[in-house]
Formats: C-alpha cells, structure tokens, sequence
C-alpha cells in the first residue's frame, strides 16, 4: 500500500471523472463522431449482453448440476466425486476474461465466445457450490430410499432435490448476476455486448459516450439484481 501514491491521485481521479460528465445522451449522428450515439446502440447491446448471460448460464447450470450431484461426496463413491472435484477446481482457476481470449482466438469475434467463457467458468464456480449444498442435507432420507431399494437417479430426485431446489435457485440467480457485469467486462477482449462498445468508445477518447454506456451497465445489473428477488421471493 502506498497512501502517498493514493493521495496525489485524486487530481488525476477527477479530470477522468470530468471527462465523463455529462453523459452523451444525443441521438442524432454527427459527423465528428467516430461511431454512433451511444443511447441508439443502447437497447441492441444490452439485448446481446443479456443473451451472452443468460445463454451461458443456462449452459453452465446444466452441467454444473450433473457435477454437482456426481461431486457430491455424500451421494458418489471417491472415485468418482474427487476427479468431479479436481476438475471442477481447474475450471474456476482459470480467469473468466482468459478463457474469452481462448474462445475468441478459436471461434472469432462476437457473441458465442462470450457464451463458452461465462459457461465455462460457472460450471466451475456452481459445480463446486451445488456439490456443498448436496453435502449439507439430511442423509435419513437418503438412507431410507436406499433401504427401501430405490436406485440412484430416485434417491436424488425425492431425497436430495427437494432439500436442495432453493439454495440452487438462489445460487443461480446470483451467477446470473456476476455473468451480466462479466460479459461487460469481457468486451475488452473483443466480446460482443456494452464491454465491446465501452473499449470502443474509450479508444476514441469519447468519454462522455463511455460514461453513457456505464450507466446503462448499472442500470442493467440494478434491474437484473431486482427481477432475482421478486423471482426469489415468488419461489420462497
């Protein structure tokens, strides 16, 4: 920590500040500009990052139960639930915007590398957080079902899935979440969405139109992070 350093920053903190204010809230296209007003390219960006989210979530929520069930050291024998782990372990290892380079590198520019990215790494963050719920329950039921001779598909869908549906819920709902603001941040890389737009903008220097798009960031995100409680509270 250098506080020094952080102190005669705050010049420099706001003359970048100042650039962004006011936002550009234009609409008509002008000829000094390099690209388009921001609040027209707003609404088709946010539809393309809202896409990248929710598409690469619905991905990595899908495998990640599979794993999650088989991770689950109460539910899997230990060769089975240890590799899930170390697996599960290596995928989150590896940063989210990495793993876009990779893509992006493999696929090309836009959308889709963005959604194996978000996938990818919300396999292995809710693989490891659903084989922790797994690992939490009540094993009497599990026992009983056992003894009374169900198999293992039976076991957890009436012994392990009922005690575990709001917890996941509420897991993926909060990974949603942490996908939208990263596949802002995964523009930077060349990913579709409000991140592209931003770079996009600040390579310009048109930093009225980078803090215009900021803005519509949070207001995604608050709106987003509203919409998952009422959904929480409807399912509670």
């Amino acid at each position: 920590m250098n506080v020094t350093n952080l102190v005669r920053s705050g010049p420099r903190i706001v003359e970048f500040l100042d650039r962004m204010y006011p936002p550009d809230l234009a609409w008509s296209d002008d000829e000094t500009r390099p690209f388009a007003p921001p609040l027209r390219l707003a609404a088709g960006v946010v539809a393309v990052t809202l896409q990248i989210s929710l598409l690469g979530t619905a991905l990595g929520v899908a495998v990640a139960l599979l794993l999650g069930f088989l991770g689950a050291e109460n539910l899997t024998p230990h060769w089975v639930h240890h590799p899930i782990k170390i697996v599960l372990a290596l995928l989150r290892s590896i940063p989210v915007i990495l793993l876009a380079l990779l893509f992006v590198a493999a696929v090309g520019l836009g959308a889709f590398p963005g959604v194996l990215a978000i996938a990818i790494h919300s396999i292995g963050m809710l693989g490891k957080l659903f084989a922790e719920e797994c690992e939490s329950v009540s094993g009497g039921l599990w026992e009983a079902m056992d003894s009374s001779g169900a198999n293992w598909l039976q076991k957890v869908r009436y012994a392990i899935w009922p005690q575990v549906a709001p917890q996941i819920n509420s897991l993926t709902l909060f990974r949603l979440e942490m996908n939208i603001r990263d596949s802002a941040v995964l523009g930077l890389v060349g990913v579709a969405g409000l991140g592209l737009w931003i770079e996009n903008y600040r390579r310009a220097f048109d930093y009225a139109s980078v803090s215009t798009m900021v803005i519509v960031t949070m207001l995604v995100v608050l709106a987003v992070d509203q919409a998952s409680f009422l959904i929480q509270r409807h399912l509670k």
